[in-house]
């Protein structure tokens, strides 16, 4: 059984490259694999280990290369296969690629609100009839699961969002949204852009639907109660999908998707 953990941060980074360095060497240094994405807009990065006590030392070395990834906050899933073939780590223009131009600062990601699983539930409890779920994804991931009731915009890929999104609600901007995505990053972008075109009422699901499986899969966090998703979340690596315990599960799909481009997160 392998440990993998994916994470990310928007955190100013002066020197990205510099960055890339120590991270690579560190993380070569251990056997590790995966991806990890950084820029001077931040980080973005799944890895795999055998062990996840050693992993775990890793992510929190990372906060002695540089302050602004001190106590990164990973997500943690499990795979009976090793998801990457090899470790890869890169320096690019954004760690998700969303609106180019209009992708929102970091100050604005970094103010925009979040609901964590808990509070998601709540909202669906007293006010589901009047929210609309918007999933942030791709058409092949929804397709493999998804939140009831939740709207498929046909994305191919995310920087489509922008226009697929005021195509479709462009004109309903009082309207309450939550917007969903894997792990929580295509949000981070996603939101603060609708508030900057008067969509006033956008949440996200802090961390995504993996923290969402998490916070049910614990008992000792809360009353369980039923699960808002259904079927299994299509993720970004060898595995192709984990199901509500955050372990790799079979998937069938008719559609061709990418695999191992980019890390769980984005």
């Amino acid at each position: 059984m392998f440990a993998i953990a994916n994470f990310y941060r928007f955190v100013r980074l002066e020197n990205p490259a510099e960055v890339k360095n120590a991270v690579e060497a560190g993380a070569s240094a251990i056997g590790l694999s995966g991806t990890i994405l950084l820029g001077h807009e931040g980080i973005n990065a799944g890895l795999a280990g055998t062990c996840p006590e050693t992993l775990a030392k890793f992510i929190l070395s990372l906060g002695t290369i540089h302050p602004g990834l001190n106590n990164l906050d990973a997500k943690w899933t499990t795979g009976e296969s090793l998801p990457y073939k090899w470790l890869e780590v890169k320096v690019k223009k954004s760690v998700v690629t969303f609106a180019g131009e209009e992708d929102p600062d970091i100050d604005a990601i970094l103010a925009a609100p979040r609901l964590s699983p808990a509070q998601f539930d709540l909202l669906m409890a007293e006010k589901g009839k009047n929210v609309v779920l918007v999933d942030t994804r791709n058409d092949y991931e929804y397709e493999c699961g998804h939140f009831e009731g939740s709207v498929d915009l046909k994305l191919k890929r995310f920087k489509d969002f922008p226009e697929a999104f005021l195509n479709r609600f462009g004109k309903e901007q009082d309207q309450t949204y939550v917007f969903f995505c894997t792990g929580g990053i295509r949000c981070e972008k996603a939101v603060p852009w609708a508030n900057a075109r008067g969509f006033k009422n956008v949440f996200q699901i802090d961390g995504g639907i993996i923290k969402y499986l998490e916070h049910h899969k614990n008992q000792e966090a809360s009353p369980r109660g039923e699960s808002r998703y259904q079927g299994s979340c299509f993720v970004f690596d060898q595995r192709r999908a984990i199901d509500e315990t955050l372990t790799e599960t079979a998937i069938e799909m008719a559609i061709e998707t990418p695999l191992g481009t980019v890390p769980v997160g984005d």
